[in-house]
């Protein structure tokens, strides 16, 4: 049903950002029993968390299930209208339910979360975006996300893979059972991921229990376990995800730990990661250290990124900082990356400042990269000044 993970801002729906196909990859090894692929909902859905999930274990235990099965429930997320996170199934098919049709036996509009003002005004807006030809910001409103725990029948208390999906992606349980706990709090949500970390074993299922924790948009009981995981003992691959899903957060205590760990911690590719935190952050505050560590920052791997970084936020002063390190940065490579950067810029931004360094900067390699970009571009203005370097102008 999941495929591998990377970070949840690039959540799978449009282009390369929100995740391509974002979610985990479900090993099944199953073999069929009468239950395969049934759905068994809690009676009482307004019960805690916690009991809710002992009445799981114990209607898997009485169901005598054959192989893995999945428990799952849901929390609210509010996202970008035309964003999704978790996976989506790669039939096109209209008979291919979504998760909450194999839950429910139908689609839920997401206006069921908002207020009935709210959910006009909504409607208003992409109504007068669609009127006037134009394509604003996306708009946010609540989504139900499905928090999905694959757990053996041989009675393991903790899951050994955890997949997130929106209820309105197309889902496959893979013809495992799955035992539906319907909505949770944050609180009590967190509480039992934060759980199951703890008693978790291999690598791979914390990095699952982290972005678990990290979709949730509660930063006061967020950011502190990230920390800790981050400043703690784990392995590297754990830390580098704390690092990515603390930008998730957008919290300017998260933005303070990842200036910490960008500062000292010992691993490069926990530095290096802690960057794009950053990158993932909306605040000011998240670009002017992008700034600072692409301008000053010990390592050019570090700069590298955090030039990368900048190109994406491309806003003005991300920009005027890259001008200055396209001919300033001690490192060629780094300097070069500055001209990736512009290159990659919306809206042609990064045109003359390319047409600049093609012409004027004192490396011939970083001279050579805006050469190529240029031609890269295809754009009347680039065509002209390459045919000026060439006659020598």
């Amino acid at each position: 049903m999941f495929g591998s993970k990377t970070k949840i801002k690039r959540v799978a729906g449009i282009g390369p950002a929100v995740l391509a196909a974002v979610a985990f990859a479900a090993a099944a090894g199953w073999s069929a029993a009468p239950q395969a692929g049934k759905v068994f909902l809690h009676p009482r859905p307004s019960d805690p968390l916690a009991g809710r999930v002992e009445w799981a274990f114990g209607e898997a235990k009485g169901e005598a299930f054959k192989g893995r099965y999945w428990v799952g429930f849901s929390i609210r997320r509010l996202m970008g209208e035309h964003s999704f996170i978790g996976s989506v199934h790669i039939s096109r098919r209209a008979s291919v339910p979504t998760l909450e049709e194999l839950i429910y036996g139908k689609r839920t509009p997401t206006e069921k979360f908002i207020s009935d003002n709210q959910a006009l005004k909504e409607a208003a807006a992409r109504a007068l975006s669609d009127a006037e030809g134009r394509r604003g910001p996306d708009i946010k409103v609540m989504k139900e996300v499905a928090v999905l725990m694959k757990f053996s029948a041989a009675g393991a208390r903790g899951p050994e893979e955890v997949g997130i999906s929106n209820m309105t992606l197309s889902g496959d349980l893979e013809g495992m059972p799955l035992i539906w706990l319907g909505p949770a709090a944050d609180a009590e949500s967190l509480a039992m991921l934060k759980g199951y970390y703890e008693k978790a074993g291999p690598e791979e299922i914390k990095e699952h229990l982290l972005w678990a924790v990290a979709i949730h948009q509660k930063p006061d009981l967020v950011v502190p376990f990230l920390e800790k995981v981050l400043s703690g003992s784990e392995p590297e691959g754990v830390r580098k995800e704390a690092a990515i899903f603390l930008g998730e957060q957008d919290d300017t205590r998260a933005l303070a730990v990842l200036k910490k760990a960008i500062a000292s911690d010992p691993s490069l590719k926990v530095r290096k990661n802690a960057v794009w935190g950053l990158n993932e952050m909306t605040l000011a505050a998240a670009e002017d250290l992008l700034i600072e560590i692409a301008l000053n920052a010990k390592e050019g791997e570090v700069r590298e990124d955090a030039v990368q970084a900048l190109a994406e936020k491309a806003g003005h002063k991300a920009v005027a900082a890259l001008d200055k390190i396209a001919f300033d940065d001690k490192e060629t490579e780094v300097q070069k990356h500055a001209v990736y950067a512009f290159a990659d810029l919306p809206e042609k931004e990064g045109l003359p400042y390319l047409i600049k360094i093609a012409k004027t900067h004192h490396n011939p390699e970083v001279r050579k990269a805006a050469i190529y970009a240029l031609g890269d571009s295809k754009d009347a203005a680039a065509v002209k000044a390459l045919i000026e370097i060439v006659k020598g102008k």
